[in-house]
């Protein structure tokens, strides 16, 4: 805990956006004060799937299982503490805002934001490493997939930031840098006109209230993503049919059909099918718990193994019906990041952002006051507003009887958006009304 300090403090705010074509993270950090953020803009040159995959390899496997245990962990505290409501989540979009923020800290916070991140004896140079990694990475597109990620910080004019932490937001994160008055309404509108544009409008904006006057940074990431599926569903093979909620109220909802060869598991909890996205760079994953299975149960085991999530499947003939449905989700996250380890980088009293700013000098410590996540998803019969992946390997787990299987997605379920190559969960969801 840090002593001496007068003053309430200034904030720093995060906050993400995130869309199965668009994701985004921003965080707003105040020294009993503001918030800021950053991103990153232009065209984004088709590669082909192999120069895709070189580049993925260059990814840290410890920095990529890490987000993906972050995202399944986060995504689990928010099915709990929202019920029955359907979610999705970005952990890379998330993970990236925090990771800059983590640059900006010091001492325990350090240690709790990198504890929250499942980043607990990473190197900070190689978690900067990977953040450019996978900036480059999710700034190409390949066939059938395009993929946009941006960083941006928005600072308080005339706040001594540091010019180390600024140069490692523009050399790692390659983030867009504006030192403006936050408070100003004009300058809050240029910050949501420029998520809108990274996200290609799925996510209107980011600051839906005026700015506090003790916001001094916000840090934002966007994630946007348009993918067709390798395989499409016909779209005169759509007819309407019942889902189930959890309530047991049914509700007729455009149910998609596909039969043919699919990558395919299921056991006596669950089934799952995995379907590819452009060459198979990307895929989504649907889980469907059995009727009757422990759904809470299920949930704690399968979200606390990310290699489960990484699985590669064996090809079976099936039939799959999968609803068509659109997810839009806006959600504060403190609550869920203080106990994974971040409580005192949202303690004025405890919060050390020295790393940012010369926050001695001006006697009010910054701290974080909100981190929100903004999502958006759309799934439909030619491919999803999100990421894909490659199927590679073969399944573990039983064949299906007879060798052919019949998923009938018609009560609420899970998936996944997984970048196969680098091995990335890029969504985490769960549809409990289509």
């Amino acid at each position: 805990m840090r002593k001496g300090l007068s003053g309430i403090g200034s904030r720093i705010q995060l906050g993400a956006a995130a869309a199965l074509v668009t994701a985004g993270a921003a965080l707003l950090l105040g020294a009993c004060g503001d918030g800021g953020g950053g991103a990153r803009n232009g065209a984004k040159p088709e590669l082909e799937t192999r120069d895709r995959m070189a580049l993925a390899q260059q990814l840290d496997p410890a920095v990529a299982a890490a987000s993906n245990a972050f995202g399944l962990e986060l995504a689990r505290r928010q099915m709990e503490k929202k019920p029955g409501e359907n979610m999705v989540l970005s952990p890379v979009s998330v993970a990236q805002a925090l990771a800059m923020t983590m640059n900006g800290a010091a001492g325990s916070t350090r240690e709790g934001v990198a504890k929250a991140l499942r980043l607990d004896g990473v190197p900070l140079e190689k978690v900067n490493q990977s953040a450019a990694v996978i900036a480059d990475l999710l700034g190409k597109s390949s066939p059938g997939v395009r993929t946009a990620i941006a960083n941006s910080l928005w600072l308080q004019k005339d706040w001594p930031f540091k010019n180390e932490f600024l140069k490692g937001m523009r050399e790692s994160y390659k983030a867009k840098l504006e030192q403006r008055n936050l408070t100003d309404p004009k300058v809050r509108k240029e910050i949501n006109d420029w998520v809108k544009k990274q996200t290609r409008g799925r996510i209107p904006s980011i600051v839906d209230e005026p700015v506090d006057p003790l916001t001094k940074a916000m840090l934002i990431n966007a994630l946007h993503l348009n993918a067709a599926w390798e395989n499409p569903f016909q779209e005169n093979q759509t007819k309407d049919g019942p889902f189930t909620r959890a309530d047991g109220t049914v509700k007729q909802v455009p149910m998609m059909k596909r039969s043919g060869r699919m990558a395919y598991d299921e056991e006596d909890t669950h089934q799952a099918v995995k379907l590819p996205y452009g060459d198979g760079q990307l895929s989504m994953l649907i889980v469907l718990p059995r009727p009757g299975a422990d759904r809470k149960a299920l949930a704690a085991k399968l979200f606390a193994d990310p290699a489960w999530w990484m699985r590669s499947y064996e090809g079976f003939s099936g039939e799959l019906t999968l609803p068509r449905f659109r997810v839009e989700m806006t959600a504060e996250l403190k609550e869920l990041l203080a106990p994974m380890g971040m409580a005192d980088a949202f303690d004025p009293l405890k919060a050390d952002f020295r790393a940012m700013a010369n926050t001695d000098a001006t006697h009010e410590p910054l701290f974080i006051s909100r981190v929100l996540h903004k999502t958006y998803l759309d799934v439909n019969e030619k491919g999803t507003e999100a990421a894909a992946a490659t199927l590679v390997g073969m399944k573990a787990g039983s064949a299906p009887p007879n060798g052919r299987f019949e998923m009938k997605v018609d009560r609420p379920f899970w998936l996944a958006i997984v970048d196969e190559q680098s091995k990335l969960l890029l969504f985490v969801g769960a549809v409990e009304q289509p």
